[in-house]
């Protein structure tokens, strides 16, 4: 026999669980989370809508569950970018702003629905995305509408790149490290 005439190997449990959350993740993205069902979902794998109800008992499971895994995850790939001295430089709002340009598949999950769990989860993400920015507020004294101004400006900007050409990347990063930074800058003097 011949490799490709054996029979399929099963999979094992956790192995399906991410091959169904990966496959969940993909259609999201693609159609919007809206648009997906489960049935939408086993059909893609191949199999058996039981099957994928064997590991998740709706769709909102399933987000959930790629948001728990994924989010921290994130974080953590973030954390060596950030400053802990409160001293961010447009440099360092470059290299946070291509940072989360890495981020596709999580920023477009985020934004590919508009339910409350959407609403819950991007107010999550931009709360930490200004926790981690806070030190640099408090270290030059900036006013928290900044601080706030700011995350809106990294998440959206991001969330824009990487639904259109990746090939400014570098460019548009250095602009919105300078943009940010001299705003700052503006806004510290005034206020």
């Amino acid at each position: 026999m011949t490799a490709s005439s054996l029979p399929p190997r099963r999979l094992s449990a956790e192995n399906r669980r991410e091959q169904i959350l990966e496959t969940a993740a993909a259609l999201f993205i693609d159609r919007g989370f809206e648009a997906v069902g489960m049935n939408d979902i086993a059909r893609e794998l191949q199999t058996s809508r039981p099957t994928v109800y064997t590991y998740f008992t709706s769709t909102e499971d399933m987000l959930r569950a790629l948001l728990r895994e994924r989010l921290p995850a994130m974080w953590e790939r973030l954390r060596p970018i950030l400053p802990t001295s409160g001293e961010f430089q447009a440099n360092t709002f470059s290299a946070l702003f291509l940072a989360l340009l890495h981020e596709r598949e999580l920023l477009l999950l985020l934004h590919s629905g508009g339910g409350l769990i959407f609403r819950e989860q991007r107010g999550h993400f931009l709360q930490q995305l200004g926790e981690w920015i806070e030190p640099y507020r408090r270290a030059e004294s900036r006013q928290p509408q900044v601080l706030h101004l700011i995350t809106l400006l990294l998440e959206a900007a991001a969330v824009e790149a990487v639904r259109g050409e990746q090939d400014e990347a570098q460019a548009l990063a250095q602009v919105m490290g300078r943009f940010i930074a001299a705003g700052v800058a503006v806004t510290g003097k005034e206020g």
